[in-house]
């Protein structure tokens, strides 16, 4: 039954991509002449954004522009995955409603209802750009009540990050578009959608661009986690909505600055929801480098593959498949600053898995983050405890009782729903094991931001005056709001990517051709 869906959709998609087509040479409009559209940006947004532009009217010219020498933005650092409804007894009343929940409230329905229902299409539009694409491996993450985040599975034992992979195919699909181009080292300066012209400084050179329609996709402002980045001495856009933040550790390259809402509030758009900033919870601590303001991103995989976390007591403290939001109190709350091997200047815990765990997640992929001394193994529970410093008796309870809910699970699977002290529910494998075990110390570390520019369905920015459309303006990802509201499901941001970029390339097409 899956594959007869999956065939009618990718049928769906051609006969889609046709229609289009003949519809825009039918009527001549591949004989008319525009000015480009612009795409600011060159994450994964930005990337299908651009895809969908240009293959849906030929006649138009795409330019994707991007501030970095390279594209990818922090979409190629993505290593979670990307969620789709794809699995037996899941279901997209249940994916939205997990999404809902994250949102705490925040989150416009409209906007959550059309990112899950065009989940699945998503999923098999990334397979048509590369074929080779293989986004077979999928997990069950936190906040999520059944596995949907779909990555990358190892090639002849070498990892596969999902982001970096999927961007890849995403660029090559680009190459092969004659009416686009891409300008790296072009910084955009201002905006002017209602006069059409943007004006950027490419590799040095101003330049005052006619354009048809604009599409932000720049980004966030998790990047910059300090009070004064911007020149000028102008403050960072964290520094003013969340200035608790100020000097945590981030998981985000310094690219991710806000440009992409500044130059939309600068051209009169609406904001929403900007003091919503993700910590989360396991960027981790690399030993030899403790106090760096920069993170590795400790999967949220690791976690959906059963490990657990512990303080410096070596007791487990929270329900490690916990929404980022709740995990990251309770590591807070934990309290474990300066003890054993933990680090004094800020929150802390262990991360432990055994090699079983570690096979189901990803050997070589644990193996790289060993190797950059992130991982430490020990030999069995004795060496463990020694490292944690902790009394191994102790420990061996602390397992125990985990394991009790593991062992339940595996002859009733009726318990499953029945949670532990800290409400978990799902308990992928025991943790009581004669082998060896891997260790990480980890700590929150400011990841992504939920606020940004409002949209509505189509990509359409809105204005903050009259709540219409800013004409000729459209904007998907990271630089929007509406979608996570209070708090972001892992693989949702990739998701978001590819719904709303695609959506936000559609729209630029249709306003080009309407003006």
């Amino acid at each position: 039954m899956r594959f007869v869906s999956a065939l009618f959709l990718l049928i769906s998609i051609l006969l889609y991509r046709y229609y289009n087509h003949s519809y825009f040479t039918n009527n001549d409009m591949s004989c008319k002449s525009f000015s480009p559209i612009i795409v600011v940006g060159g994450g994964l947004a930005g990337l299908c954004a651009t895809i969908e532009a240009a293959t849906l009217d030929p006649s138009v010219k795409v330019i994707l522009v991007d501030k970095e020498a390279n594209i990818g933005g922090n979409s190629a650092k993505a290593t979670s995955g990307i969620n789709a409804m794809t699995e037996v007894g899941d279901s997209l009343d249940a994916f939205e409603k997990d999404t809902l929940e994250s949102g705490s409230g925040l989150s416009n329905i409209d906007l959550v209802h059309k990112l899950v229902y065009e989940s699945e299409e998503s999923l098999a539009w990334l397979k048509l750009q590369d074929p080779t694409l293989d986004l077979g491996l999928v997990s069950q993450c936190g906040g999520h009540t059944h596995p949907r985040t779909h990555r990358c599975p190892p090639i002849d034992g070498r990892p596969v990050p999902v982001g970096f992979r999927t961007i890849t195919a995403l660029k090559n699909r680009t190459a092969q578009l004659s009416n686009v181009e891409i300008w790296t080292n072009t910084r955009v300066t201002h905006i002017k959608p209602e006069e059409k012209r943007v004006q950027v400084v490419k590799e040095g050179e101003p330049l005052d661009l006619s354009v048809s329609a604009i599409v932000l996709t720049s980004g966030g402002f998790a990047g910059q986690t300090h009070e004064l980045q911007q020149p000028e001495g102008i403050k960072t856009l964290l520094s003013e909505y969340a200035p608790q933040l100020v000097n945590t550790a981030t998981t985000n390259g310094p690219w991710a600055n806000g440009d992409g809402v500044r130059l939309g509030v600068e051209a009169g758009a609406a904001t929403k929801d900007m003091d919503q900033i993700q910590v989360h919870p396991t960027g981790f601590v690399d030993p030899n480098n403790p106090n760096s303001g920069s993170k590795f991103l400790a999967p949220e995989a690791l976690r959906a593959y059963g490990a657990v976390m512990l303080n410096a007591e070596g007791h487990r403290f929270g329900d490690e498949l916990a929404r980022r939001d709740v995990l990251t109190k309770s590591i807070f709350d934990a309290n474990s600053r300066g003890k054993g091997r933990l680090p004094p200047d800020y929150a802390s815990a262990y991360l432990v898995m055994t090699e079983p765990m570690i096979e189901h997640f990803g050997k070589a992929t644990a193996d790289f983050y060993a190797k950059k001394g992130l991982f430490v193994q020990c030999e069995g529970l004795e060496e463990l405890a020694k490292y944690l410093q902790v009394d191994q008796a102790q420990l061996k309870d602390e397992f125990a009782r985990y394991d009790m809910h593991v062992v339940e699970r595996k002859n009733d699977t009726s318990v499953n729903m029945v949670p532990d002290s800290f409400n978990k529910t799902v308990f992928p494998y025991p943790i009581t094991y004669d082998g060896t075990y891997w260790v990480a110390i980890i700590t929150p570390c400011v990841h992504y931001t939920m606020g940004g520019l409002a949209i509505d369905i189509e990509a359409s920015v809105l204005s903050s005056k009259t709540h219409e459309h800013v004409p000729g303006l459209f904007a998907a990802g990271e630089v929007t709001s509406g979608v996570h509201g209070h708090n972001r499901l892992a693989g949702n941001s990739l998701l978001e990517c590819v719904v709303y970029g695609r959506t936000a390339g559609r729209s630029a097409v249709l306003y080009a051709t309407d003006n």
